[in-house]
């Protein structure tokens, strides 16, 4: 498989406000096929690479890292130790030295990728430790957190690589991102539920990179009900990496039930996308300004969506709203001041003094 490296290089000259440092917050998910790789870029041009990509598939992470203009990354923040979230360690490190420290969940793993992981990060590996924090940008007025949320089965006993995945926060201003490598929602087989105790310790995102990959044992309803965010960001592909038919309907169902809007770097071997929710966007880029109460979504190398923080969005007073709203493509109805309400796309929002026929409400209905 060859990367079209002229392709990356036209288009950097053509959307050169993203890449490299530009005084923005930006996020990169890369296309990297079926596995993960995300890259932070602070506005002071820190950089904080999110796993590695996947094994045998290195040139596409390191052409898009080449791409945006990265000569090093200064740390590393590998969820667990598959092949697909540490397959390019070495090549990428190879080619941009690791600055300061590569952070992970610990331990071991019996695998020679593991093996290739450890001898690329060196005495830079350090286990990361729940509550502490990366700080990039520090002592200025646009600091990025990173926070590291639960490791390690959150408490839960269990020897599945997936669910011993870190789960790690990026917070800018209001902008908050998850990121939880491969966590399971359901115990089947040797899987466990990890995000329901996982959950007991964060609170809602604006971005989600969704769990392994939208596998049917992750994003379950407790975890969603938690976090509740805008948009879900999902790796997958059906030609490059593991074939384990990702993304899965049972995934997608709870997520566009809860109202997460998808990105997709590639389409999957699973589900097809819904136009009405899903978006197959190749590398999807998150961008906020210093101070910005919204951020950017750009998707297919030149469209960009807007999203505002939660909490922040324009409301009509009190006595001019009616009582109760409601998406046309679901069974839920809500309470105006319901936070579900704002994330009904506008041109299928109703509302009304009184409840819709055929329609249940939302349970709880929480509000802002």
């Amino acid at each position: 498989m060859k990367t079209n490296l002229l392709f990356y290089f036209f288009l950097v000259l053509s959307l050169s406000v993203f890449g490299q440092a530009n005084g923005k917050f930006q996020m990169h998910f890369m296309d990297v096929g079926q596995g993960d790789a995300a890259l932070l870029i602070s506005p002071g041009g820190e950089t904080v690479l999110f796993d590695e990509g996947v094994d045998k598939y290195c040139d596409m992470p390191t052409a898009y890292l080449e791409s945006v203009g990265v000569t090093s990354i200064d740390y590393l923040v590998t969820s667990h130790y598959h092949d697909d979230h540490i397959g390019c360690t070495k090549q990428i490190l190879d080619e941009f030295p690791l600055n300061k420290t590569a952070y992970d969940r610990g331990g071991t793993y019996p695998s020679t990728v593991f093996d290739r992981y450890v001898e690329a990060v060196g005495a830079k590996r350090k286990t990361a430790v729940v509550n502490d924090r990366i700080i990039l940008d520090q002592g200025t007025s646009h600091e990025v957190t990173i926070t590291f949320m639960a490791m390690n089965g959150a408490g839960i006993r269990t020897d599945n690589e997936n669910d011993l995945s870190l789960v790690a926060l990026v917070s800018f201003g209001p902008l908050d991102i998850m990121m939880g490598g491969d966590l399971s929602g359901y115990s089947s087989g040797d899987y466990r539920d990890i995000e329901s105790k996982a959950a007991q310790k964060v609170s809602q995102v604006e971005v989600y990179k969704v769990h392994h990959h939208c596998s049917q044992y992750s994003s379950n309803t407790t975890w969603l009900n938690t976090i509740k965010p805008r948009i879900g960001i999902i790796s997958a592909s059906g030609e490059y990496g593991r074939h384990h038919g990702h993304p899965t309907a049972e995934c997608l169902e709870r997520l566009h039930q809860e109202g997460v809007k998808t990105y997709w770097t590639e389409t999957g071997e699973g589900a097809q996308p819904d136009p009405q929710w899903d978006v197959v966007s190749g590398d999807i880029i998150i961008q906020a300004d210093p101070g910005s109460l919204s951020f950017t979504v750009r998707h297919n190398q030149t469209r960009v969506d807007r999203y505002s923080v939660w909490g922040t969005d324009d409301q009509e007073p009190a006595s001019s709203r009616a009582k109760y709203g409601w998406s046309t493509n679901s069974e839920m109805y809500h309470y105006i001041d319901c936070s579900w309400i704002k994330r009904i796309n506008s041109e299928n929002l109703q509302t009304g003094d009184n409840p819709p026929d055929g329609k249940y409400l939302h349970k709880g209905c929480p509000k802002n």
